[in-house]
C-alpha cells in the first residue's frame, strides 16, 4: 500500500487536491477505466502528454504566443534527470487543438505522482522560441518544489534564463539574437505536498486585451509523496456494485447498488460488478502475479466469475470483472450475502435474494360494488413464494364460478400486477362485475395462479358483495353513558331494498332541500364534521365525537333526509345518552346532615361515659 498518509494529505483523496486550484476542478476518477489508464502504467516508458487543464487563450493571442498546450510534456523515461516518477495521467498530443492553450478540463487531468526525492523532467516537443519583441515565457512553481539549475536553451540563439531567488520561477524574455527557449526543464520536490506547475506566455501584441496579454498555456499538478501509491489497492477508488445484467461490462463509478438489482425472480441471476483500482484511480493489473479477486456466497446460493457457477466461491485474476449469483437449488427461494475479497482481504459485502416460485395468494381490501356495475377494481391481492417473499406476479383469474355464484357476480382478472418494490401501491388488484339484478354476498370465491408447468395455486376463500342504494339505516352509540372528555363513536349502518349492505360509493346525503344529512347531539363535538359527500364502506359509516363537560341526559338525532321516507318507514334515529361526572357531587345539605349525625353520635358517647363513672362511685 502507498504510504501516502505520511505525505501531502494524510488519508484524503489525492485528486481532491486539484480542487484547490481555480483551473483544476474536474473529478479525475471519471477517467479510471481500462481503456484510459492501461496506457499510463507505473513509470511508463512512453512519453505522455502533459498539458491538459487551463484557461483558453484569447482569440488574438493565438498564433503570436510563445508556448502552447503541447509544447512541453512530462517525461516518463527514467534516468539521471528523471527519477522517482510513480504515475502520469496526461492525454496524448492528438487531443489538443494546435496553437492553443489547454482547456480547464484538460488541465484537471494533468496529474503526476512522484516520490519527494525524485526529479521530474518536462521535455519540449520541438523547437520553441520567443516570437516577437517584448514577449516572454515563464515557468512557475507553487508548492514544495524548485527548478533544478538553469536549463540549456533551444537553438543557436538561446534566450537568457532568469531564475527567481526562491528558484520557483524561471523566465525568458525576447532579445535580438536571443529567442530560443529551453529543450527541457527539471523540477525537484523539496518535500511532500501538492505542487502546481504553470506555463505562461506574455504576448506584447495583446496589451489592450482585458487579460493584459497573459496566456496560461498549461497547468500540471504534481503530488510529491513519501512512497508511490500506484499499483496498490485503494478503497477510495475501488468499487463493488450490484448491477443490472445490461451493465456488467461497464466499469462501476460508485459502489451504490442499482435500484432493485439485489433481488432476482425465480430462475434469475444477480450480478456484482468489481473494479479494483489504486490510489490514482487506475485499474489494478490483471493476472495471477498481481493477486486474485474472490466472491463468496451464503444462503444456498452459487456464484461464478463472469459466468454461471456451481460453487459457493468463485475466483478471478481479472481485477475489473463481474460475478454471477444464482440459486443453488432450482425453484427454491434463497437469500444470503456476497463477500468480495482481494488477496483474501474483504473489500465489500452485499446482501442479495432470489425468490422462489408462487406458493400462495392472499386477498384483502374488498369493495362492495353496485348492482349492475361493470367489470372494475374490486379487491387487492399479494402473491408470495414459500419463504413469504412478495412476488411481482399477476394472478391468472378466478377459480371457475359455480352457477349460484355466477348469478350475482362475474369474475374478472388482474387489473394491476403486484409491485413489491413500490412503497405506495405494492399490492395487485383484481376485477369483478355485479351481473345479477338483486345483488347479495357471494361466498367461496378464490383467485388462482397457473404456472408454466400447469401447477395451479389458489387463494383462501373470500366473499364479495353487490349492493344497491340506501333503503334503510340504523344508528348507534358505543356507550349509553359517558364522562366529560370521553370519545364517543357513532355508527351508521345502511342496507338496500334486498337487505344487502349498500355499495361503497353511496353517500349519506346530497346538497338540497330535504336531502341533506343532519347529525347533532348536545355536548357532543365532532372530531371531523359529517358532510353530505361522506360515503359508506361495506355498508357502514362511523364518526367520532368529543364529550362535553355538562352533566345530564341528552339525545343525538341522526337524520339522513335523502334516505328517509314514509313509504319505506325509515325516519330519523334518536339516540339517548347520559353525561355523568366521574366523581359524585356532594350538596351543602348532605354536608350539614353528616355534621348533625356526627354531633349526635358524640353526645351519646359522652352520656355513656358519664353513666359508667357514676356507677363506679
Amino acid at each position: 500500500m502507498c504510504a501516502r498518509g505520511d505525505g501531502i494529505r494524510g488519508s484524503k483523496d489525492l485528486r481532491a487536491e486539484i480542487g484547490k486550484f481555480p483551473n483544476s476542478t474536474n473529478e479525475r476518477k471519471k477517467m479510471s477505466t481500462k481503456t484510459n489508464f492501461k496506457r499510463v502504467a507505473l513509470v511508463a516508458v512512453a512519453t505522455l502528454g502533459l498539458g491538459v487543464l487551463t484557461s483558453v487563450a484569447p482569440a488574438n493571442a493565438v498564433g503570436t504566443a510563445t508556448i502552447f498546450s503541447d509544447d512541453y510534456r512530462v517525461s516518463t523515461t527514467l534516468g539521471a534527470s528523471n527519477s522517482g516518477v510513480c504515475y502520469v495521467a496526461e492525454a496524448s498530443s492528438t487531443t489538443y487543438t494546435a496553437d492553443t492553450a489547454a482547456t480547464t478540463t484538460q488541465n484537471a487531468a494533468n496529474v503526476v505522482e512522484m516520490i519527494s526525492t525524485g526529479t521530474l523532467t518536462f521535455g519540449t516537443q520541438g523547437g520553441t522560441a520567443l516570437t516577437a519583441a517584448s514577449d516572454y515565457a515563464a515557468f512557475i512553481i507553487t508548492g514544495p518544489a524548485v527548478w533544478s539549475g538553469l536549463p540549456t536553451a533551444n537553438g543557436t540563439t538561446p534566450a537568457t534564463p532568469v531564475l527567481s531567488n526562491d528558484m520557483k520561477e524561471l523566465s525568458y524574455t525576447y532579445a535580438a539574437g536571443a529567442v530560443g527557449l529551453p529543450t527541457a526543464l527539471f523540477m525537484k520536490p523539496t518535500g511532500v505536498g501538492t505542487i502546481q506547475v504553470t506555463f505562461k506566455n506574455y504576448d506584447h501584441s495583446a496589451l489592450a486585451d482585458s487579460d493584459g496579454g497573459v496566456q496560461i498555456a498549461k497547468i500540471v499538478t504534481v503530488y510529491s509523496v513519501a512512497s508511490c501509491g500506484a499499483g496498490s489497492y485503494s478503497a477510495t477508488y475501488s468499487n463493488v456494485k450490484v448491477i443490472a445484467v445490461g451493465a456488467i461490462a461497464t466499469p462501476a463509478a460508485t459502489s451504490n447498488d442499482t435500484s432493485n438489482a439485489s433481488t432476482a425472480a425465480n430462475g434469475g441471476a444477480i450480478y456484482v460488478r468489481v473494479d479494483m483500482r489504486d490510489s490514482n484511480g487506475v485499474d489494478l493489473a490483471d493476472g495471477a502475479t498481481y493477486g486474485t479477486v474472490t466472491a463468496e456466497v451464503t444462503g444456498g446460493l452459487v456464484v461464478g466469475a463472469a459466468a454461471s457457477g456451481s460453487t459457493t466461491v468463485a475466483y478471478s485474476t481479472d481485477k475489473s470483472t463481474y460475478f454471477k449469483i444464482e440459486q443453488g437449488t432450482a425453484d427454491k427461494p434463497q437469500s444470503g450475502t456476497v463477500t468480495v475479497k482481494l488477496n483474501g482481504v474483504t473489500v465489500s459485502t452485499k446482501t442479495v435474494s432470489i425468490t422462489g416460485p408462487v406458493a400462495s395468494i392472499e386477498t384483502s381490501g374488498y369493495d362492495v360494488r353496485a348492482i349492475g356495475a361493470s367489470d372494475a377494481q374490486t379487491g387487492d391481492y399479494v402473491v408470495k413464494d414459500s419463504a413469504g417473499n412478495a412476488l411481482a406476479v399477476a394472478i391468472s383469474g378466478f377459480v371457475t364460478l359455480t352457477d349460484a355464484q355466477a348469478k350475482i357476480i362475474t369474475a374478472g382478472t388482474s387489473s394491476r400486477t403486484p409491485d413489491p418494490t413500490s412503497i405506495t401501491v405494492p399490492k395487485g388488484q383484481f376485477n369483478a362485475a355485479c351481473s345479477g339484478s338483486k345483488g347479495g354476498t357471494v361466498t367461496g370465491l378464490k383467485l388462482k395462479y397457473v404456472s408454466s408447468a400447469l401447477v395451479t395455486i389458489t387463494s383462501p376463500e373470500f366473499s364479495l358483495t353487490c349492493g344497491s342504494t340506501v333503503f334503510s339505516y340504523t344508528a348507534s352509540l358505543d356507550k349509553a353513558s359517558y364522562v366529560p372528555g370521553d370519545i364517543a363513536t357513532l355508527t351508521i349502518s345502511a342496507k338496500d331494498i334486498f337487505g344487502n349492505v349498500v355499495y361503497d360509493t353511496e353517500t349519506i346525503g346530497t346538497t338540497g332541500a330535504g336531502t341533506e344529512a343532519s347529525i347533532a347531539g348536545s355536548n357532543m363535538t365532532a372530531v371531523v364534521a359529517p358532510t353530505n359527500i361522506d360515503t359508506f364502506t361495506a355498508g357502514v359509516k362511523t364518526y367520532k365525537y368529543i364529550v362535553g363537560s355538562t352533566e345530564g341526559s341528552f339525545n343525538m338525532i341522526v337524520d339522513l333526509d335523502e334516505h328517509t321516507s314514509s313509504s319505506t318507514g325509515q325516519s330519523a334515529v334518536t339516540l339517548p345518552y347520559k353525561i355523568t361526572a366521574s366523581t359524585a357531587t356532594v350538596s351543602n345539605a348532605d354536608v350539614l346532615k353528616s355534621i348533625v349525625a356526627l354531633i349526635a353520635s358524640i353526645n351519646k358517647q359522652i352520656q355513656a361515659l358519664q353513666a359508667l363513672i357514676l356507677k363506679k362511685k
